[in-house]
């Protein structure tokens, strides 16, 4: 069931359904909108490796719009200071690892199965042009600290800091968002994935430590539309590991990671 709810949670935030779906400002928004729906995401089982994974995920679709707490178009969060040009936020994500004890590599060297992830922490936005911080370009600023759930180790592994520029815009009857974004990260995140302990190493394989510093750059696309009572979504996201603190870890086959997804989702109301 954990499995299943964060397959469910990583979807949601990995296609920015609430971010691509999300009205016009100029039509009136319901406090609540409840939905149920089906989304599907293909990917590598982690950053940096060669073998590849998909999944389909049932999904709760909840939009709460309040005043302080927030699920919209970021996610869970906690809007504590807004004004025009900027607010100040808590927020919440998630991030699938799917099935790694199947990833040939990891298995090989005997390694612990992969979590996936809860992320949470503070973020300060920063509107740079247009009508508004739902709208035109943003400077977004998170920290966030990052829990496994659901692998041999699970728990605190580390935090990240992750700097974006966000675009946001109406194409017509869909909504657009593209996000760029470089990540660094501590020491403990990056061991998690790409260490290679001194009694997993073998002659092909050398003995690892991963160091903290910088851990990657990545561009997402995402679209979305109003159909009635649907609303249908699409995301895709490349990473680039080109200069990381990790790029010589042999469990890095590979310095680009590509993602994609799709969400279905109907609202009864």
């Amino acid at each position: 069931m954990a499995s299943l709810f964060i397959k469910s949670v990583a979807t949601l935030a990995g296609i920015g359904l609430s971010a691509s779906l999300a009205a016009s400002e100029y039509e009136v928004q319901k406090t609540w909108e409840f939905g149920l729906g089906v989304g599907a995401v293909a990917g590598p089982d982690y950053r940096g490796s060669d073998e590849s994974r998909s999944y389909v995920a049932p999904i709760p679709y909840v939009v709460y719009r309040g005043k302080i707490i927030q699920s919209d178009r970021d996610g869970v969060r906690g809007q504590f200071i807004k004004t025009d040009n900027y607010e100040f936020t808590l927020s919440l994500s998630a991030n699938i690892t799917p099935e790694s004890h199947k990833n040939g590599l990891r298995r090989d060297l005997d390694l612990p199965e992969l979590g996936s992830t809860i992320e949470i922490g503070p973020a300060v936005n920063i509107r740079l042009f247009g009508e508004s911080l739902t709208q035109g370009l943003q400077l977004s600023l998170p920290a966030r600290a990052v829990f496994s759930i659901g692998g041999d180790e699970s728990g605190y592994i580390g935090s990240l800091f992750q700097p974006q520029l966000i675009y946001r815009e109406r194409l017509g009857n869909w909504g657009f968002a593209w996000r760029s974004s470089l990540t660094w990260a501590t020491e403990d995140y990056h061991e998690y994935y790409y260490n290679i302990g001194a009694a997993n190493a073998t002659e092909q394989f050398n003995a690892y430590s991963a160091k903290a510093g910088y851990s990657g750059w990545a561009n997402q696309a995402s679209l979305g539309r109003q159909l009635g009572d649907w609303r249908l979504a699409f995301f895709v996201r490349h990473d680039y590991l080109g200069g990381t603190e990790f790029e010589d870890s042999p469990l890095v086959k590979t310095k680009h990671a590509t993602r994609g997804g799709l969400a279905l989702i109907w609202v009864f109301q």
